[in-house]
């Protein structure tokens, strides 16, 4: 029995499973091939350029983010070219539908559909729209398509593709079908895709320059645009939906959010229609539930900021005289004999104490170090 162990050859470090089945792997002499699949494909450098570069994914940002401006200016030139006012023909396949504005004595169920549904917009303002609307969806198509990573409901469902498909496919429609032409699009929708192109733009400027961002400003920025969103998504849903109502104007708009939101309501400017109204109400529980959110954010990022004694800035290294002193933990002994050491002798007086310590400090190590 211990021959016929001895007799059994060790299994070479490669064999094929089927060789192993026949039997006949002992004289196999054939040369073993190994495939390597190659990533340099197409997809791959476009991914390269869009996504995994920081430099090329920075102005991928920057543009988009202008994209977005961009339209949301259009649509301001739109409205302040619009005249609901005005009698307007050829809305729907050249069917004359003369509209009326609807005033503010008039019941609150009574108005008309067709000024909020239909809008005037000219022939080279809705070229410049669309093409904007056709760079902006095929660049979000081709990212969907690059981070695509085998659930395509998880890149479908994302708010951003949502709104995105929103504020660009109906403007493919009307070059297809030019009776919709005037058809109203929610454009000013694009704020929110302008907010997160911004934020994805501060990361990978501070990436591509190679330096550490301070949450706290993230988290300030991201409050600021909050707010902007907010206020521009309010005035340019009631300013249209106005048009049934009051006709308001952007100024008036944004007269009446200002009141509103900072709780002064002098209600010289209100909303007449149900569907402004409702809007209002449902742009207040938004603002109740985000910004709180926001706010608590920041303050806990501020308390932080305050445990850990602030951050000493790479300008503030360049041009003030400082030392650093890494320490394991940090006891208010020790650091008051290094502080008086370390001051006494006159040429240091000017210089400035780093502390780097990972433990959290204590009562007494704060105070010393807020009031030295």
């Amino acid at each position: 029995m211990v021959e016929l162990e001895k007799e059994v050859l060790p299994l070479p470090p490669r064999y094929r499973f089927r060789d192993l089945l026949l039997g006949d792997w002992q004289s196999d002499d054939r040369v073993q091939v190994e495939f390597y699949v190659n990533e340099n494909t197409f997809k791959e450098r476009l991914k390269l350029f869009f996504i995994k570069n920081q430099r090329s994914s920075l102005r991928v940002r920057m543009f988009n983010f202008a994209l977005k401006v961009l339209s949301c200016l259009l649509y301001i030139v739109r409205v302040l070219l619009d005249n609901p006012q005005e009698e307007r023909r050829d809305c729907v396949g050249g069917v004359n539908c003369t509209k009326h504005n609807t005033s503010s004595s008039h019941p609150w169920s009574e108005f008309d559909w067709k000024l909020i549904i239909w809008v005037d917009r000219p022939l080279p303002l809705w070229a410049l729209q669309v093409l904007v609307a056709f760079i902006s969806f095929s660049e979000t198509m081709l990212l969907v398509y690059l981070s695509y990573k085998g659930n395509v409901w998880e890149q479908v469902l994302r708010v951003p593709f949502i709104l995105e498909m929103i504020s660009t496919v109906p403007f493919m429609i009307t070059v297809i079908l030019p009776s919709f032409r005037n058809l109203f699009i929610p454009v000013f929708l694009n704020c929110w895709l302008a907010k997160h192109a911004l934020e994805n733009m501060i990361n990978d400027l501070h990436r591509a320059i190679q330096r550490t961002h301070s949450a706290m400003f993230n988290q300030v920025v991201i409050l600021i645009s909050t707010l902007v969103c907010l206020m521009f998504t309010c005035i340019c849903g009631i300013q249209h939906l106005e048009r049934a109502g009051n006709n308001l104007t952007l100024f008036d708009s944004l007269y009446f959010c200002v009141v509103t939101f900072s709780t002064v309501g002098f209600g010289d400017v209100t909303p007449q229609i149900w569907p402004s109204q409702l809007l209002v109400v449902i742009m207040i529980f938004v603002a109740l539930i985000v910004l709180p959110i926001q706010f608590e954010q920041l303050a806990f990022l501020w308390m932080e900021r305050q445990k850990s004694g602030g951050n000493y800035s790479r300008y503030r290294a360049q041009t003030e005289k400082h030392v650093v002193l890494c320490v394991s933990c940090l006891k208010i002994d020790l650091l008051m004999d290094f502080l008086n050491e370390f001051f006494a002798h006159p040429r240091l007086q000017d210089y400035y104490v780093v502390i780097l310590c990972p433990a959290e400090m204590d009562v007494q190590v704060r105070r010393v170090l807020h009031v030295p």
